[in-house]
């Protein structure tokens, strides 16, 4: 700063002082401002100083912290996901390891002492499977969900549970970019069966929600507008529905608005069950849409000029609220305390009662208290149930109990309809092999049914039924799961013989009393199993034991996509890897131009401020001199 003018002439000292002091002031207040600057490498300490800059400043520094805590989370994220590619290297390892004993136990060339041995192997590579899948960092199961529980547990039937979840557990590592930095277990290991699951038709009623309408998609309702018309001045009413929940509010506001009469309106469910109706109290009405709405054609209800209307299918979901009795198109299900549900899950058949449960949450408290190791839940589609087990190595079975609550339910696993080639874990029925159903009847004759074309379970029965009508009669049990023969020629025994078809459709066997009343009964060859590696190595282990060479054909599929979903699992993960170090890069180069704009906004030039500095101290020690020269002068001076 220059020294500040001094008024010619004669002036007082006074101002002279005031001006001076002034000055002064001036220049120690920019010497400390510059000292400030370079001992805190700050343009400024206050934002009040440069609002401007320190607006930019402020946002650039907080983009840079968001960008130090992705670079942390991705580097959280890196030791997780490489953690869970070190445990599954040891997966691999092991399911390598049993494809080589697959091998060597197959074709009966072993004796029962060495598969014996093979078998404890096996459960060894049990073992190491349950460590790989039960791995840990930083106090987190690598392979648990979102759970923090033990996520796999040796059952002491020698089955194991899967106590996780499947539930993603998302990190930060961009701005308003998420990614997972766990692997579900579900693909490598395997977690649950498939859903036990088929359409159970919910009906719509006058308190389902608006949201859970075309099958939980939901409808956002707006303005319709109804005409209705008995030949005489017609009343017209556009009717608002926005903010409608249930389908009780749209009824409760389609009445009102024509409450005053002289005609009225009824609004209700349809004879299906599944959309709405609307009746005049006399004549015609008619539903339009209002503008470009199309709140009518959502619900079901445009019509032109009709006696009454009849809405279209609203396809409501299941919630956890439906009642049982809405199931079905409204018709329910039939459960009482003498039947229930029969559930084989881990070698062990309980029947449950569900006589008292009113809603789906009712019935999935129940199955849940029953203590049975399933997982229930609504399907995907929202238009029925879900059930799996989560146990692994063991079969899962849902069958009757004397009604018909499971396929009222739409969950039970075997049926007239079950299709032939999905029976017996998938390897299915040779109906087309050659062979036929031999049968030995009760009178000691015999029977052979062709049953080549079939594809149903149904066509099996169908097909036995034709060979001596009333008389040799097959039907699906009522108690349990399978097909079921009788015969009244006599009174010996029922024998099929055991072949490639009569095995696979679990009808081989022989009914021993002179009972004709008394069935044959076939086996549940349809029941269900979790797929993943532990249930390929428990398989393993229990068909070397018992020398079942016809599941180790099958094994030998599901081990060799184990083998292939580790392996995908992988290189899931190093796609991962590859974007988070991608990211990272990224980062890293933008956080130098933030560095940059930051320093142009906030940080000094030191050697341009020290420039200053010098400078202001020469001008501060000038202004020192002239003010110590002028403050001297007296009256004399002017004489």
């Amino acid at each position: 700063m220059e020294i500040g003018p001094l008024l010619p002439g004669r002036s007082p000292n006074s101002l002279m002082g005031s001006r001076l002091s002034q000055t002064l002031q001036a220049n120690q207040v920019l010497l400390q401002k510059l000292q400030d600057q370079i001992s805190s490498g700050q343009q400024y300490l206050l934002p009040g100083e440069s609002p401007s800059k320190a607006l930019r400043t402020i946002t650039l520094q907080s983009l840079i912290e968001r960008k130090d805590q992705a670079v942390t989370n991705i580097k959280s994220s890196r030791n997780l996901l490489s953690m869970s590619d070190q445990s599954l290297v040891s997966a691999s390892e092991s399911l390598n390891r049993a494809k080589g004993i697959m091998l060597q136990a197959s074709g009966n060339q072993i004796s029962s002492t060495e598969r014996e041995s093979l078998a404890l192997e096996v459960e060894s590579l049990i073992k190491g499977m349950l460590i790989s899948s039960n791995s840990q960092y930083s106090g987190r199961y690598l392979f648990g969900g979102t759970t923090n529980i033990t996520p796999y547990e040796m059952q002491t039937n020698g089955t194991v549970k899967f106590n996780g979840n499947t539930e993603s557990i998302n990190s930060l590592i961009d701005l308003n970019q998420l990614q997972a930095n766990n692997v579900s277990a579900a693909t490598p290991f395997g977690t649950t069966s498939t859903p036990v699951s088929s359409s159970v038709n919910p009906a719509l009623t006058l308190s389902t929600n608006l949201s859970d309408l075309a099958g939980g998609t939901g409808i956002t309702p707006g303005t319709v507008k109804i005409t209705l018309d008995n030949g005489g001045t017609p009343q017209v009413q556009t009717i608002d529905l926005s903010g409608a929940k249930t389908i009780q509010d749209v009824k409760s506001r389609i009445e009102n608005a024509f409450s005053a009469g002289p005609l009225t309106v009824s609004v209700g469910i349809n004879a299906n069950k599944d959309g709405l109706s609307i009746t005049p109290s006399s004549g015609t009405v008619q539903v339009e849409e209002v503008g470009e709405g199309r709140t009518g054609a959502h619900l079901g209800i445009l019509s032109t000029a009709a006696a009454s209307v009849t809405g279209t299918d609203l396809d409501p979901r299941i919630t956890l609220q439906t009642k049982l009795s809405d199931l079905n198109g409204g018709t329910g299900i039939t459960a009482t305390s003498a039947g229930g549900l029969r559930i084989t899950n881990g070698g062990t058949t309980t029947v449950v009662d569900v006589s008292t449960a009113v809603t789906v949450e009712d019935l999935f408290n129940k199955l849940q208290a029953a203590n049975l190791n399933l997982d229930t839940r609504i399907n995907e589609a929202g238009n029925g149930l879900a059930i799996t087990t989560r146990l692994s190595g063991t079969d899962f079975s849902i069958s009757e109990n004397g009604e018909t609550t499971a396929a009222n339910l739409g969950i039970r696993t075997f049926s007239t309809s079950t299709a032939l080639v999905s029976l017996n874990h998938g390897t299915g029925v040779p109906v087309n092999s050659g062979a036929k159903l031999q049968i030995t009847r009760r009178d000691g004759t015999t029977a052979e049914v062709d049953l080549s074309g079939s594809t149903t379970v149904q066509d099996v029965i169908n097909k036995i039924n034709l060979v001596d009508p009333g008389n040799l009669v097959a039907s699906f049990k009522t108690v349990g799961n399978g097909i079921q023969i009788t015969d009244n020629t006599g009174t010996g025994a029922l024998t099929i013989a055991a072949n490639e078809i009569s095995q696979a459709l679990g009808l081989d066997g022989s009914e021993t009393s002179s009972n004709p009343a008394n069935a044959l009964s076939g086996r549940d060859v349809n029941p269900q199993e979790t797929e993943g590696a532990l249930n390929v190595l428990i398989r393993l282990r229990d068909a070397l034991r018992s020398n079942d060479q016809s599941q180790f054909t099958r094994l030998d599929d599901q081990l060799d996509q184990s083998i292939s979903n580790v392996t995908f699992t992988r290189g899931e993960i190093g796609v991962r890897l590859k974007d988070l170090d991608g990211i990272q890069d990224q980062i890293s180069n933008e956080k130098i131009q933030f560095q940059e704009a930051l320093s142009e906004d906030f940080e000094i030039d030191l050697a341009e401020v020290i420039t200053q500095l010098t400078a202001r101290q020469t001008t501060y020690e000038a202004t020192l001199r002239v003010s110590a020269q002028l403050m001297q002068m007296s009256l004399v001076s002017y004489l």
